[in-house]
């Protein structure tokens, strides 16, 4: 790689991996804020609904198992 501003090439491979680790980290952390926002909005969601608001007849689905032998 030719030099750039004076730069040797030892400096210019050095430029070049800091410049890399930092986007790699600007990713990274784009990635992390994206997963969080993805996490809340699920949570909001895990409450059922029949729960929320006043008794419907949903709320009693399940309780009552029959036997007969």
């Amino acid at each position: 790689m030719p030099s750039i501003n004076g730069l040797s090439n030892p400096a210019m491979d050095y430029a070049s991996e800091v410049y890399g680790a930092k986007l790699a980290k600007a990713a990274q952390e784009q990635e992390g804020k994206q997963n969080l926002e993805l996490l809340q909005e699920a949570a909001k969601s895990v409450t059922p609904v029949a729960s929320n608001g006043p008794q419907t007849t949903t709320d009693n689905l399940g309780q009552n198992i029959n036997i007969n032998v």
